[in-house]
């Protein structure tokens, strides 16, 4: 990579890894349009869309796809999720970088995405269980699933089908997902870290009186602590 290239931090370089090659790409909630600059000049892809809801992001977008003389490749658009964007225009659409209720609701709001050859590639920085129960309950399925750290964070990134198959997923596979504690160090200090926060959550419940939910999420923890150390994952 010549220092004209763009480098993304490893947040996004996970998102651009699970792009397939040769792909048209949506970027949706661009911001500067690293993503879409990077997997041009990588030369995975040919062309994409970078898209924000907010103008002041997206002009940093433009400026930055002008900046790498880019503006022929990459189309800029002012769009609340994928409401500017036809089915036709894109393959592979990423949606990173925000909660995953807003990505449900992004996802709810285009249904065009309920095809077998659209991929979408999923990153909530909050609320990834839910994500991940309303995809399930949708008919997508998440075909790979990896935990990455960036700026003393981890995060986990989705790659996800339509495959017309529901189901109701139990709130231990809604918390851990696909991930693989056994194979890979990252996604086992992930669920680590969920399972800490569950346990204060837990410790609020108990002192608030609410036993019998606070029962329900310490089977939940237990779950995913023997998970982690080598049990099964029933997940959809």
């Amino acid at each position: 990579m010549n220092s004209n290239e763009i480098k993304l931090d490893r947040r996004l370089s996970l998102c651009a890894e699970f792009v397939r090659q040769g792909a048209t790409v949506a970027d949706i909630g661009t911001d500067h349009a690293y993503l879409p600059v990077y997997l041009i000049q990588s030369g995975k892809i040919n062309s994409a869309i970078a898209a924000d809801i907010n103008e002041g992001p997206l002009k940093s977008g433009i400026e930055t796809i002008k900046q790498y003389s880019l503006s022929d490749k990459i189309s800029a658009r002012l769009s609340n999720g994928l409401e500017k964007i036809r089915a036709d225009e894109c393959s592979d659409i990423v949606i990173a970088g925000m909660g995953g209720e807003l990505i449900c609701s992004i996802i709810e709001a285009a249904q065009w995405l309920k095809s077998s050859d659209k991929h979408l590639i999923l990153q909530p920085m909050t609320r990834p269980e839910v994500l991940r129960s309303y995809l399930c309950q949708n008919g997508f399925e998440i075909m790979r699933e990896q935990a990455v750290e960036s700026d003393g964070r981890i995060y986990t990134v989705m790659l996800v089908c339509f495959c017309n198959t529901t189901v109701v997923l139990s709130d231990f596979s809604a918390r851990v997902g696909k991930l693989n504690p056994a194979e890979r160090k990252l996604d086992r200090m992930y669920l680590e870290r969920v399972v800490a926060s569950l346990q204060k959550k837990h410790k609020g419940l108990l002192c608030g009186g609410n036993k019998n939910i606070a029962a329900d999420l310490a089977d939940t923890i237990n779950k995913i602590n023997s998970f982690i150390n080598g049990g099964q994952n029933d997940y959809c």
